[in-house]
């Protein structure tokens, strides 16, 4: 801690949600965040400190029962993020540290997040809190950052009720002090690699679900002032490596873009 001990204002971030959250690329591919711009906390594997971040981002944060990324054999799925591009942008633009807390998991519907994993994650934010306080930071800014929905596409869920199953996660994370939620928008189902019928539809008729569930979160960020939209991974068909999921220059690039956003954000909040 000595090392850190001159902060005595810090920003705090939650970045949750699913796969594209918890980063399927390639950490060596990875934005290299400066030991300037952010620290992860680690609510379970060394809630004691401040670590600098590196990706893959939120490794070893798997809790059995609850937030779990890891597969079959017990290996993490996380294997490289967009977080570091983002809080590298954030602090480059603000000049404000975060201190970043990890809570996403691979293959999530808002209906378990509703559930099981919202409970989970506020409870790691808490911690966050309480162990920041503690070291005497002050902390300023609190705001999640949420990447889902591939797997309300999946399970054909209509916009309605995604919108509703999002906002009531987002009230649990506001009456944990949330005051913003930064959409990091879905993007398609890769029908270009990806075209066979699955489960009864095409790759195409699969991408339409995807799209229902994009055009729900655009409505939610334009009716609700804290839920604002900071990037979308619609624009990187090109670039993904699979289905569902994004090569590590797709997630720099979008990283970049979101950090962007948020920084821009609150300058502007604060104009």
């Amino acid at each position: 801690m000595k090392s850190i001990s001159n902060l005595r204002s810090i920003d705090l971030a939650m970045f949750a949600g699913q796969s594209n959250m918890s980063g399927r690329g390639n950490a060596a591919e990875a934005v290299q965040c400066s030991p300037l711009a952010s620290f992860e906390y680690k609510a379970i594997s060394s809630p004691n400190t401040l670590l600098p971040i590196k990706e893959p981002f939120g490794l070893g944060e798997d809790k059995t029962g609850a937030i779990a990324d890891f597969d079959s054999q017990g290996r993490t799925k996380r294997t490289g993020s967009m977080v570091s591009a983002v809080v590298n942008e954030y602090y480059a633009l603000t000049g404000r540290q975060l201190a970043a807390v990890s809570a996403s998991i691979g293959g999530s519907t808002t209906s378990q997040w509703m559930k099981t994993y919202v409970f989970d994650a506020v409870e790691r934010l808490e911690k966050a809190k309480k162990f920041l306080a503690e070291n005497q930071y002050c902390i300023d800014k609190v705001f999640l950052v949420w990447c889902q929905g591939e797997s309300d596409g999946d399970a054909k869920m209509t916009a309605s009720d995604y919108i509703a199953n999002t906002m009531s996660i987002f009230h649990t994370f506001q009456s944990h002090g949330v005051q913003k939620c930064f959409v990091v928008q879905t993007g398609h189902y890769n029908y270009l690699k990806y075209p066979h019928v699955r489960e009864g539809l095409s790759g195409m008729a699969w991408d339409k679900q995807y799209e229902i569930i994009r055009t729900a979160q655009n409505s939610l960020c334009q009716k609700e002032k804290d839920i604002i939209l900071a990037g979308s991974f619609e624009p990187y068909l090109e670039e993904m490596k699979d289905p569902f999921h994004y090569t590590q220059k797709a997630y720099n690039m979008e990283g970049k873009a979101v950090g962007t956003s948020i920084a821009h954000y609150f300058t502007s909040e604060s104009l």
